[in-house]
């Protein structure tokens, strides 16, 4: 689908135009493998100016419903767009800390539009083509339930349960410190946390205003931390937990006070 928007130039004449910015539309399809216990649908939207620095932009629009009979703690779902200079991305959604995906349930997320330059080939642009036959494709790649069962490829996953197994043990810290060295050590640990964690960033946010008092940090440490012992409890069975190793180690960093984590605690 393309639509052009016509912007008035003032060259020839008053009545001049030019095309200067056009956009394809392509609705996304689901090429997952049979059985998925995902459907995926939405649409990525590449839009080009010819006028801007950076002429490329995207916007993507996804549903991801849960088609199975069990929740859905994480998904990984590999998205690639044809038209233009091309769109590849792997897309991950964990609920460990939060509500899972129960059956039936569609997760939407609609990402702004992201705007970049041309491919230079010896310093110049190529120039753009439309094509005739542009493709947006999904492909669910990893799921894992409630329950710890998975379907798919766990190696696509490993990121995101690292990224998990680090978020707790920085949740799991933060909880002990406040527990045992009080509320100014719990401050200086949550203010140094990693803000490349999500569920760390998003909690910075939602107590930025209120970093000279601990109650808005450590409530909503406490009930993410709570919510994640709730998951794992119940995926335990199907996971190789070391929870002895783990509890020993945070206590020997907690009585050298060296409050950082150190990416080799295992998630209980």
């Amino acid at each position: 689908m393309f639509m052009c928007f016509f912007l008035p130039v003032a060259v020839l004449g008053p009545n001049s135009a030019s095309c200067a910015v056009s956009e394809q539309r392509m609705e996304i399809q689901d090429l997952s493998d049979k059985g998925s216990p995902i459907q995926i649908s939405g649409y990525m939207a590449l839009r080009y100016d010819r006028e801007n620095r950076f002429p490329f932009s995207y916007e993507q629009s996804t549903s991801v419903k849960n088609v199975s009979s069990k929740s859905i703690l994480l998904m990984i779902v590999h998205l690639e767009a044809t038209s233009g200079p091309g769109h590849d991305e792997t897309y991950s959604q964990d609920y460990f800390f939060g509500d899972t995906l129960a059956p039936g349930q569609v997760e939407v997320n609609h990402d702004p539009e992201r705007r970049f330059g041309s491919t230079l080939v010896n310093g110049e642009p190529l120039p753009y083509k439309k094509d005739p036959h542009p493709t947006a494709q999904a492909h669910a790649e990893f799921v894992q339930f409630g329950d710890g069962s998975t379907w798919g490829d766990a190696d696509s996953a490993a990121d995101s349960l690292d990224e998990r197994r680090k978020t707790v043990e920085e949740l799991d810290l933060l909880e002990h410190l406040y527990e045992q060295a009080g509320e100014s050590a719990f401050l200086d640990e949550f203010a140094r946390a990693d803000d490349s964690l999500n569920v760390i960033r998003q909690m910075k946010d939602r107590c930025t205003e209120k970093t000279a008092d601990s109650k808005c940090a450590h409530n909503i440490v406490h009930r993410t931390f709570l919510t994640a012992k709730e998951h794992d409890a119940a995926i335990s069975p199907h996971t190789a937990v070391k929870q002895q190793s783990w509890i020993e180690a945070r206590d020997k960093l907690m009585a050298n006070g060296a409050f950082r984590t150190t990416g080799l605690l295992e998630l209980n």
